[in-house]
């Protein structure tokens, strides 16, 4: 494969994956800050929650892994061009270091580097996390994966991709639900109810509600809590379905929580609720 056939090909994935979103390819962007024209191999611009998006993908056809120098330099250009997702394929591979800048940048841009041959497997990251007949359509957001290994605290759980799981790490999501049948909850009603258990579990906590998202069909809220002996916030984004209530909660190191409070944002935006019938054992994915 050459490099045209090669960045075509992933740009025939993405068409395939954004049905909705304007995909150029070869595009070119005026930048912000340089002035000039900037080539982007790929570009995916769409409408999400009434916000534009815009996602940029270069198709590295290197013959040596992509380097840090190499992040680097995109992570300048997407910058130039107000991208909010940037994402570097390559046919070669990169290092461990290259992979360390790209996530853990400074600035609120997304980025991600996968290998061609990852690049399908990226596409497809779904799950259908259920809890008895009540489930949601449920996708990885950008850079991240489900772990759909079942737990009894939780549903599913999501993490970066290329990371073993451990509950010890700074940046991770777990998926429940609550049941609104059996006393008809409202999201407010839950919210007291866990604020009552804090309390009563003698936790010292600061609670603060963030604006966020939208959904015409459903309310929202998203809470902040600070634990007095815990150095990372907690996260929870709450979902107020007719049967049931979605609730995702993360735990992010304050300098990522802006980037990671939008994946979580764009998981309350994209989740759909379902009903599934029940025939043999087992209570989730």
């Amino acid at each position: 494969m050459n490099w045209k056939k090669y960045e075509k090909e992933i740009f025939e994935i993405f068409r395939n994956e954004y049905p909705d979103a304007e995909i150029t390819l070869d595009a070119k962007i005026v930048g912000r800050y340089s002035k000039r024209s900037r080539q982007i191999d790929i570009l995916i611009e769409q409408y999400v929650a009434g916000n534009r998006l815009r996602i940029a993908i270069d198709a590295k056809f290197f013959n040596k892994k992509i380097d840090v120098k190499t992040v680097e330099n995109y992570i300048s250009m997407l910058n130039d061009i107000e991208a909010h997702k940037g994402l570097l394929i390559t046919n070669v591979g990169y290092s461990q270091t290259a992979l360390n800048r790209a996530y853990y940048d400074p600035t609120d841009i997304e980025l991600d580097i996968l290998n061609f041959d990852q690049l399908k497997e990226f596409q497809t990251e779904y799950a259908l996390p259920f809890a008895g007949n009540n489930a949601v359509d449920l996708f990885a957001p950008f850079g991240w994966v489900i772990d759909a290994r079942s737990c009894p605290n939780w549903l599913a759980t999501l993490y970066q991709r290329g990371v073993e799981f451990d509950v010890e790490m700074d940046e991770w999501m777990y998926v429940n639900f609550w049941n609104r049948k059996e006393n008809n909850d409202t999201v407010d009603d839950l919210l007291k109810i866990q604020k009552d258990g804090f309390e009563q579990d003698n936790y010292e906590v600061e609670i603060e509600y963030l604006n966020t998202i939208k959904r015409k069909d459903s309310k929202v809220v998203l809470r902040k809590v600070k634990y007095k002996k815990h150095p990372i916030p907690e996260y929870t984004g709450f979902v107020e379905f007719e049967d049931f209530i979605f609730f995702i909660v993360m735990f992010s190191p304050v300098e990522l929580s802006n980037k990671n409070i939008r994946k979580m944002e764009n998981i309350l935006t994209t989740i759909t609720p379902r009903r599934i019938e029940i025939k043999t054992g087992g209570n989730n994915v």
